[in-house]
């Protein structure tokens, strides 16, 4: 197996190879899109080819595999510098995958950690078993996930926890402050350690006017206790689709965590969008998070992990 820099001439090749995955996790994921991205998957393709952090997998002059990363990013997971593989910065062929996406790997770390980049997130589909086996054994651990959730068979549900739901406008999101500096406090918290800062009432307000979302809330005692906040934006092509909308946060007081009202908001938010059209529903959701995970695995089914690895800095010394 040889390794080589991006090649343009490549590109149809490496198209194929991430088309087949895609293909691949359909087979796998009921609730996935099952749509043509080729046209989409050659246009991100070609942008990664030119990221200085990449190699190709060449076998008999035929690509059977690609490695890209977009880096170096100051301070990801710490305080070294970081890079992202996206979903379509990697895919893999052959006899052997799992070999070829651990050599691909040994031989670009070589080159980004001499540019000082000691964290490495790669995004893979959630039932590439061969992949993440790979990943995992090359240390890796998943830190986060994509799930998608097809809105067409949403069930009703009997509403019995007594609190009312309703949508509130982001320009009206302030109500939510204290909502929403409960979730960057439970992040911060053991066992996610997510590090981030509270929110002051102006940072708030410039985060909802820059997300335009739209907020859905469940009221108890004429109060707020939960939310969930949707958005259009998204973090894999996939989530991009326009029949997609994607959940990017949901908070619920302690208090009634043990009640049917995170149900019954997801239920609440999920019916008003199927009715309104839209077809998809997506979330990422942080898998280190147990509250979190247990909860979108019941209504959500995931089709991405991302893999990361820190590398101890002091291997150039």
């Amino acid at each position: 197996m040889e390794f080589r820099k991006p090649e343009l001439k490549y590109i149809d090749e490496a198209v194929g190879l991430a088309i087949i995955e895609y293909k691949n996790e359909c087979t796998n994921n009921k609730q996935l899109l099952v749509k043509n991205y080729m046209n989409k998957l050659k246009a991100l393709i070609s942008d990664i080819f030119n990221s200085k952090y990449g190699l190709l997998a060449i076998e008999d002059e035929k690509l059977v595999g690609y490695l890209m990363f977009w880096g170096g990013f100051e301070g990801q997971f710490g305080n070294v510098k970081g890079s992202f593989s996206p979903l379509f910065g990697s895919a893999f062929a052959g006899r052997n995958r799992q070999k070829t996406a651990s050599l691909l790997f040994e031989n670009l770390s070589k080159i980004m950690i001499q540019d000082g980049i000691f964290s490495f997130a790669i995004c893979k589909y959630a039932h590439d078993k061969e992949i993440a086996e790979s990943l995992i054994f090359n240390g890796f651990g998943i830190r986060c996930s994509d799930a998608i959730r097809d809105l067409s068979n949403v069930d009703e549900l009997k509403m019995d926890s007594g609190c009312r739901y309703k949508e509130v406008s982001y320009q009206k999101a302030n109500i939510l402050l204290n909502l929403k500096n409960g979730l960057v406090k439970h992040m911060n918290d053991s066992p996610i350690y997510f590090l981030s800062e509270q929110f002051t009432d102006e940072k708030f307000a410039e985060l909802c006017e820059k997300r335009k979302s739209r907020f859905f809330v469940a009221y108890a005692d004429d109060r707020p206790i939960g939310y969930i906040e949707v958005e259009e934006a998204a973090e894999t092509f996939i989530s991009e689709d326009s029949e997609v909308l994607n959940i990017c946060g949901m908070y619920v007081e302690r208090k009634y965590r043990n009640s049917s009202v995170a149900k019954e908001l997801l239920m609440y938010t999920m019916k008003r969008l199927a009715n309104e059209g839209v077809r998809y529903l997506g979330v990422d959701c942080e898998t280190l998070n147990p509250t979190a995970l247990r909860f979108w695995s019941k209504y959500f089914e995931c089709y991405t992990y991302s893999f990361v690895r820190r590398v101890d800095e002091r291997v150039l010394g």
